[in-house]
């Protein structure tokens, strides 16, 4: 599902978003010319639910939420609206690909890693004064880190190479009912 275009000179929402009851609600509820409180929520619904956003990194949602707050000068006290929520779910659904799929799980496996890196202590003793870890257990996972992010980064490039087919046909062709299954 396209949410956003952009023509050139400025973004304007897709057609087949404003098709999505939701998000058609929130657009005709901003009665501003510039539909600046749309495009808060529509920023927010961005940045919280595709795949793609540069805050997908917060696997924490609660951390994504606050950052993207911030960002968007929402307010500590900003929450989404229940409209916004129930656009939000919808959205997600429409985006959801095997790579975006393969790539969340990645990101909560490496947001796994992050958090033992940052608790493992090297020096850190049992009841009889043995050592936990062993230090090949530290450098053994850090020899993996290359390898990681490279697979990371492999996988995002295979999401956005699936939403670049999914959104436009090559040439001046228009994709097939039932193309893409």
């Amino acid at each position: 599902m396209k949410l956003i275009e952009f023509d050139g000179q400025d973004f304007k929402i897709a057609d087949e978003a404003l098709l999505v009851r939701p998000i058609r609600e929130l657009f005709q509820k901003d009665k501003s010319k510039k539909k600046e409180e749309f495009w808060r929520q529509i920023s927010y619904l961005w940045f919280m639910c595709d795949p793609r956003s540069t805050y997908m990194y917060l696997v924490d949602e609660d951390a994504r939420a606050k950052e993207i707050k911030i960002q968007e000068g929402l307010g500590d006290d900003w929450e989404p609206s229940a409209l916004l929520k129930e656009a939000m779910d919808i959205y997600r659904k429409q985006v959801v690909t095997t790579a975006s799929i393969l790539l969340e799980s990645m990101r909560k496996g490496i947001d796994q890693l992050k958090k033992f890196f940052s608790e493992f202590d090297l020096f850190a003793v049992d009841k009889s004064g043995k050592p936990i870890y062993q230090v090949s257990t530290m450098t053994g996972a850090l020899k993996q880190i290359p390898e990681l992010a490279k697979a990371l980064v492999d996988a995002e490039k295979a999401l956005a190479k699936d939403f670049a087919t999914d959104e436009s046909a090559r040439g001046s062709t228009s994709k097939a009912i039932g193309e893409d299954l």
